[in-house]
């Protein structure tokens, strides 16, 4: 009984629980569709056999951009985030030294925002330049997360493979060391 205790002390220090109250509101209301390095979620699908769901979004150009053909034979680090979620922004600083050093061995790190509210890519694309975060970031409007079979807290982060599998996915706030030790094992 202790030992469960304490697992769930820990699981709760290190996860964020969602803020329903804030994704009451339909961040497609907003009138643009991204900003710089981020963007509104536009479709996905659900994942099968362990395949990692294809989604949309909008590039920088006002293109639409598939997960899919972007990752095509790439290793990706996907990073279910929040704004509020304090151990998630505590992963930010690690996450972007990451993308620095494995870009140029080809890994993707890819932000999936869980922010709700009216001006939700304002609020997201201001928390982004402000941390200077230099990978993309997708807004969810809630159904990618279920896509990807449902969350238990924030940050969850899933590994998917150069075949597009998700083959690891870790619940709670990671250390620099364990990102890159799961990157290099996809690579």
């Amino acid at each position: 009984m202790y030992r469960l205790f304490i697992a769930l002390t820990a699981i709760s220090l290190f996860t964020c629980q969602s803020k329903t109250e804030q994704q009451q509101t339909n961040p497609q209301q907003s009138s643009s569709q991204y900003d710089g390095n981020v963007s509104l979620l536009i479709t996905n699908e659900k994942g099968i056999n362990e395949q990692v769901p294809d989604f949309l979004w909008f590039d920088q150009n006002g293109s639409r951009v598939s997960f899919a053909e972007f990752s095509k034979g790439k290793p990706v680090l996907i990073n279910f985030w929040a704004t509020w979620c304090g151990p998630c922004v505590r992963e930010i600083p690690d996450l972007i030294s990451l993308n620095e050093e494995y870009a140029a061995k080809g890994a993707l790190i890819i932000g999936i925002s869980a922010d709700r509210d009216d001006k939700v890519l304002s609020l997201v694309s201001g928390f982004v330049k402000e941390h200077h975060v230099n990978y993309q970031i997708v807004i969810d409007n809630g159904f990618l997360e279920e896509a990807f079979g449902g969350l238990q807290g924030y940050p969850t982060t899933f590994y998917v493979n150069k075949d597009g599998k998700i083959v690891k996915k870790l619940i709670g706030m990671q250390s620099k060391e364990t990102f890159a030790q799961e990157l290099n094992a996809i690579l």
